[in-house]
C-alpha cells in the first residue's frame, strides 16, 4: 500500500509524523503546526476528540454563505401585505461547539495530569527507595569506619605492648650481664693460654684475679678476634676493673713484649660486657651523632650522650630515640 503525501510539504504520512484529513475536501496534512496551521494545543484536542471534525485552510476560505432572506424573481401581488411574522435563520451552536471543546480539552488535562501524577509517585517511591538504601549505605560505611578505627586502636596498643616486652626482654638480657666484664682488642695469640693472659692482665691492672668467676672467648670475624667475657664476683668488682682499665690505658705492647712492633701500640679495652642490641645502638650513636655530641658512652646498660661537659645527660633507648636527638640538633644546633 503507497504510503499517503502531506498536501502542504509533499512528504510521507508516517506512524511517527501522522497527519491529518480534512472532512471536506479529504485532503491530509501533517498534524504539526507548520502544515496544519493549528496550534498544538487544537492538534492534541482533535487526536483525543473523536466527535470533531476538521476542515483544511481551503475548505474553510470557500465555504458557500447563503443569505437568509428569500427575494423572488415574480413580483406577485402588490397588495399582498407582508406579515409580521419574523424571519426564522438557523444560526451556528458556538457555545455547544466551545462546550465541547472545552470538555474534551479538560478530559485531555485530566488524562494527561493522571498520568502525570503517576510518574511523579513512581519517581517519588524511587527516591526514597535510593535515599534509604544511601542512609543504610552511609551507616554501614560508618560501621566499618568505627570498626577500623577500633582494629588500628587496638594495632597500636599491641604494638606499645610488644614494644615494652622487647624493652623488659632486653633490660633482663643486660641485667644478665651485669657482672660481667669485656676485653675487646685481644688477639688468641697473646701468650700462651688465655688464663695467663688474664693473669697478665690483672697483674697490669693491680687488680685481684681471685675476682674472676669464669672466662671464655666469643668467636670474632675473619679479621677481628672475638672479645674475652669475664664473669667477676659482684656488679661492683666489675666496675672496679672498668676504671682501673680506663686509667691504665692497656695495649698489646705492654701485656706481651713479643708482639710486633707494628701491632705493640694497640689498644686493649676493657669495659662492661653488652648485648648485641646495647652494642649495636651505642654504634649507631656514634655513627649519627658524634659530630654534635662530644660524649657518647654506656653505663650501667645504658646508652648515653652529652653535647657538652656541662649540659644535660639524654639516655637512647631505641634508633627512634637517635633520630629524634638527631632532628633536634638538625633544628637547633643549640639544643640538648
Amino acid at each position: 500500500m503507497p504510503l499517503k503525501k502531506c498536501f502542504k510539504c509533499k512528504k510521507n504520512i508516517t506512524k511517527k509524523i501522522p497527519g491529518l484529513e480534512c472532512s471536506r475536501c479529504e485532503k491530509i496534512v501533517h498534524a504539526d503546526p507548520s502544515c496544519s496551521q493549528l496550534s498544538n494545543k487544537q492538534i492534541n484536542t482533535l487526536r483525543n476528540s473523536t466527535s470533531i471534525e476538521w476542515s483544511c485552510e481551503d475548505c474553510m476560505k470557500n465555504l458557500s454563505r447563503r443569505s437568509s432572506f428569500l427575494i423572488p424573481e415574480d413580483e406577485g401581488d402588490e397588495n399582498e401585505s407582508i406579515t409580521d411574522s419574523p424571519i426564522i435563520t438557523q444560526p451556528l451552536d458556538t457555545r455547544k461547539l466551545v462546550q465541547d471543546i472545552s470538555r474534551e480539552v479538560k478530559k485531555t488535562f485530566r488524562e494527561e495530569i493522571s498520568s502525570l501524577e503517576t510518574t511523579l509517585d513512581f519517581y517519588g517511591d524511587q527516591i526514597k527507595n535510593l535515599e534509604l538504601a544511601i542512609k543504610s549505605q552511609d551507616m554501614r560505611s560508618k560501621d566499618l569506619e568505627r570498626k577500623n578505627q577500633d582494629l588500628q586502636n587496638r594495632n597500636k596498643n599491641l604494638e606499645l605492648r610488644v614494644t615494652i616486652l622487647e624493652q623488659e626482654v632486653k633490660k633482663f638480657e643486660q641485667k644478665s650481664l651485669s657482672s660481667t666484664l669485656e676485653i675487646a682488642g685481644l688477639p688468641e695469640t697473646t701468650l700462651e693460654s688465655l688464663g695467663e693472659t688474664i693473669e697478665v692482665i690483672a697483674h697490669k691492672l693491680d687488680m685481684d684475679v681471685g675476682d674472676i668467676l669464669s672466662s671464655r672467648r666469643i668467636q670474632g670475624s675473619k679479621d677481628r678476634p672475638g672479645p674475652v667475657l669475664l664473669e667477676m664476683k659482684t656488679k661492683v668488682v666489675q666496675k672496679k676493673w672498668v676504671e682501673a682499665g680506663k686509667a691504665k690505658s692497656l695495649t698489646l705492647g705492654v701485656l706481651d713484649s713479643k708482639v710486633p712492633k707494628e701491632k705493640a701500640e694497640s689498644r686493649v679495652f676493657i669495659r662492661e660486657a653488652l648485648t648485641k642490641h646495647l652494642k649495636t645502638l651505642l654504634y649507631n650513636a656514634k655513627l649519627k651523632l658524634g659530630k654534635s655530641h662530644q660524649y657518647i658512652w654506656c653505663k650501667d646498660g645504658n646508652v648515653c650522650i652529652r653535647k657538652k661537659g656541662n649540659s644535660k645527660i639524654h639516655y637512647i633507648r631505641s634508633i627512634e630515640d637517635i633520630d629524634l636527638a638527631l632532628k633536634h640538633v638538625n633544628k637547633d644546633p643549640d639544643s640538648l
